[in-house]
């Protein structure tokens, strides 16, 4: 998770420190060893890391560390290229099994796909639809999510939809996923393309024209809905991403004015991203300390909400009262209604901490799966020969003492399936909303 730039009603106004930034340490050289790394500072790099991880790894008993460096010294130092170093101190660095520390290399040297790359589990390229789809045999290619302002948007389509045909073609005997979808991209290359869809019991045909969509941005979008007249949907993909924060706090006001007295919050799907992003959203429901970040068995910040004369505030508060990270809002809203969240077992990070933050106080009731419990800070660490690495700096825990380690323990055990989707139901859904009150208990309502 990280800790980025806010928003003062759109506009930036932040501080990047503890979660975020890039420190420069220059370290002695360690031994000496032969070839490449001797050659090119790898044995400086590889000392300087470990005595990183020594001074800065949250729990500073994680590992015996100079075991930990004699067990990888010589794959390291052996390698005989940059690519074979970099290589050995990934493996190195997870072996500490914490599931957020990593070993980046050279930032020229990093291999990220472009700005605005789709899924990856889907082929990329234009034309697109904006939609992420999975596939079921013997029947064609389900609608996982819409993103929004995409073609797929604006001709209707909706979660759970199947797509059974593409201008005739059926798509339920492929071969899978990516020869289905390898179908439906060739004739959206070709131009207007029908798309004969199942929507629950009903068949439709929806014609539609592909263009180039922005997936970083689209996915990250919040998105929300009104179930029923005083049930509001809303969905949170990441909280790594600028302004999510200000936007979540835009749909659910218009939740509200749409008639909304209680919400489903979806965070399946949430892996994190910045906490003070998360601040925000966590602001629309509750104020004061939510989180305390451990290091070294002691309290090394605290994040908090607050509301001032200027709006509110989402701040990470070093002990000494030092603001080490902050993100505001212009025009906050205040949710005073029920509050039911989904996650599944994939969230992490602040994905996780936003439901146990919301469980500490007592301000909403989970169901879905239970979750893994990785809720460690990192900060990005920069060598003097360019190398990054990440490491776990803090632990998490509930302001109110909640173990948020433990992960997210559901009410109610549910999970939803590709095939559950394919029928037009989504029982974490059906299980919030019976939860919520809003009606009672039917497997097969749809979402």
């Amino acid at each position: 998770m990280d800790a980025t730039h806010g928003r003062r009603g759109g506009s930036g106004v932040v501080k990047r420190l503890l979660l975020g930034t890039l420190t420069m340490l220059c370290l002695a050289p360690g031994v000496a060893a032969a070839g490449w790394a001797e050659a090119n500072g790898g044995v400086r790099t590889f000392d300087a890391m470990v005595e990183l991880f020594r001074n800065e790894y949250w729990n500073p008993v994680h590992v015996d560390w100079n075991a930990w460096a004699d067990e990888h010294r010589e794959r390291v130092l052996g390698a005989g290229s940059r690519d074979a170093f970099d290589a050995a101190l990934r493996r190195m660095v997870r072996a500490l099994d914490d599931d957020h520390s990593s070993w980046s290399g050279l930032p020229d040297r990093l291999d990220l796909p472009p700005l605005d790359d789709g899924p990856g589990h889907l082929p990329l390229g234009p034309p697109r639809l904006g939609v992420q789809f999975a596939f079921v045999a013997g029947r064609g290619l389900v609608v996982e999510r819409v993103f929004p302002a995409t073609p797929a948007e604006a001709a209707g389509l909706q979660r759970g939809d199947v797509v059974v045909a593409v201008d005739g073609a059926p798509l339920g005997e492929r071969g899978g996923l990516a020869d289905a979808n390898s179908l439906l991209l060739d004739a959206l290359e070709a131009g207007a393309v029908r798309l004969d869809v199942e929507r629950r019991r009903t068949s439709l045909t929806v014609d539609v024209v592909a263009a180039p969509v922005a997936f970083s941005r689209a996915a990250a979008a919040p998105f929300s809905v009104l179930l029923d007249p005083s049930t509001g949907y809303l969905a949170l993909p990441t909280f790594n991403a600028d302004g999510v924060g200000v936007q979540a706090h835009e749909h659910l006001r218009a939740l509200a004015e749409g008639g909304a007295v209680n919400l489903v919050l979806d965070l399946r799907g949430n892996l994190g991203g910045r906490l003070v992003e998360l601040g925000l959203v966590l602001g629309a429901f509750l104020d004061g300390d939510w989180a305390e970040a451990i290091a070294h068995d002691r309290v090394a910040w605290r994040a908090r909400y607050e509301r001032d004369e200027r709006g509110g505030v989402a701040r990470l508060i070093a002990d000494d009262g030092a603001v080490l990270a902050e993100a505001r809002i212009d025009d906050p809203m205040r949710w005073r209604g029920a509050v039911v969240v989904i996650v599944a077992a994939e969230n992490a990070s602040a994905g996780e901490i936003a439901a146990l933050a919301l469980q500490d106080h007592g301000r909403a009731r989970v169901v879905g799966e239970s979750t893994s419990g990785n809720v460690e800070a990192i900060r990005g660490f920069s060598l003097l020969d360019g190398s990054r690495v990440f490491i776990a700096v803090a632990n998490l825990r509930g302001a109110h003492g909640l173990e948020y380690d433990a992960g997210v323990i559901p009410e109610i055990l549910v999970r939803s399936t590709v095939l559950d989707l394919a029928r037009g139901v989504d029982p974490a859904v059906a299980a919030a909303r019976r939860l919520l009150g809003a009606l009672p208990f039917t497997p097969d309502r749809h979402f």
